[in-house]
């Protein structure tokens, strides 16, 4: 019965969470779990771009937002899902075979890649981030799933699976096809996934590369994103170009430890609008760990137990907050909450203020077993109670 109490307990903390209203930007559009706290902190600079949005990149806590889910194409920002793709299902040396498609691949950037060759997929991958290589593209989606084709439906998985899902992927590269779709919000999404995997964060923090092919001069490639040699703390990711899209760029930059990521979609100038969200972040905003991991937050009294409870989080909580704001937090537990509990079992909340509004909420678990008290031990508290109560009216007497 104490077993079905406890679960009932956290199943109705499993639908408070559920019931929380979604917050929105200034489109009215639904932001997700991550809050929209632009306009909290300082005057929002001026973006050009049709689409843009502001990441950080430990929390996905949204800063900006500005048509962030019109679905747009997006040209060669495409290859950020690619990659992290390949990278996921092919060795660094796996040796990836050029087929005829691949090699026809002309159309927009490409390396040169002809028919019968094999080459490292490292190499493609370089080619495919630096140079914005189509062929690359090709050849690698190929050598990932058999097909363009079949290629498409793993991107499709792998974004929906990221929390993608306003996406629509039919192409590695991003030539234009008229479903290919995306959204800055989504390339977010996937741009913080694939900065986790420090082989993708490795690739697209590279400013140069030398191409190597067998009875030609070596080729130095320039990464594109100018951004690396412009603004300070910039490490990534992928600029991209067709007519249908215009001027895109995913970027991202790093200071103190602390990574945010820009998208801006049709823009007359990618690198100024990606500059000026960045700097907007970084000097209007900061990142708070609020709990270390296992760390206990607080100690609470539970009926029939045999101590008290103690609440952690399993892992440590950030929260990114306007600069100046206060910060609050609170552990809450249902009051109906009863022993037997066992470590690492979630038993309440840990809540998050910024000058008194909510910005962040996670779960906090047991640090250690608490039992049920025994009968004998009921007994032994009941008579240490009567002796004590009889003391004090002898005394008084």
């Amino acid at each position: 019965m104490t077993y079905r109490r406890t679960a009932l307990v956290l199943a109705a903390i499993a639908v408070a969470v559920a019931l929380v209203p979604p917050v929105v930007d200034a489109h009215g559009a639904p932001a997700g779990s991550a809050p929209v706290l632009g306009g909290t902190a300082g005057t929002i600079p001026p973006i050009f771009a049709a689409s843009a949005i502001l990441m950080d990149a430990r929390t996905g806590a949204v800063l900006y937002a500005q048509a962030a889910d019109a679905r747009r194409p997006p040209a060669s920002t495409t290859k950020i899902l690619t990659a992290i793709i390949v990278l996921e299902y092919l060795r660094p040396d796996t040796m990836v075979p050029i087929s005829k498609r691949a090699a026809e691949q002309r159309s927009g950037s490409a390396i040169g890649l002809e028919v019968g060759e094999r080459w490292r997929a490292d190499d493609l991958l370089n080619a495919l981030i630096l140079a914005s290589a189509n062929d690359a593209a090709v050849a690698l989606a190929e050598a990932v799933a058999g097909s363009v084709e079949r290629f498409a439906d793993l991107m499709n998985q792998k974004a929906r699976a990221i929390g993608a899902r306003d996406s629509t992927f039919v192409v590695p590269h991003g030539l234009y096809y008229p479903q290919h779709l995306t959204t800055a919000r989504d390339l977010a999404l996937i741009t913080r996934y694939a900065l986790r995997h420090p082989a993708f964060a490795a690739l697209v923090r590279q400013q140069t590369f030398t191409w190597m092919r067998h009875g030609l001069p070596p080729r130095v490639v320039v990464n594109r994103n100018r951004l690396l040699w412009r603004l300070p703390g910039a490490d990534g990711v992928k600029t991209g170009w067709i007519p249908e899209s215009g001027q895109c760029l995913v970027a991202s930059a790093t200071r103190g430890g602390w990574q945010l990521i820009a998208v801006a979609l049709d823009s007359p100038d990618v690198f100024a609008d990606a500059t000026r969200l960045l700097e907007y972040g970084f000097s209007h905003f900061r990142l708070v760990r609020v709990a270390a991991r296992e760390v206990v937050l607080a100690r609470r009294p539970l009926p029939r137990a045999d101590k008290l409870v103690s609440a952690a989080v399993p892992e440590d909580v950030y929260v990114v907050l306007p600069r100046g704001a206060a910060l609050h937090w609170e552990v809450r537990l249902p009051p109906d909450l009863l022993p037997p509990i066992r470590r690492g079992m979630p038993i309440g909340e840990l809540m998050v203020y910024a000058d008194g509004r909510l910005v962040a909420r996670q779960p906090v678990v047991a640090a250690e077993d608490v039992e049920a008290r025994s009968l004998w031990r009921h007994v032994l508290a009941w008579v240490r109670g009567l002796i004590t109560r009889s003391t004090a009216a002898g005394h008084g007497g």
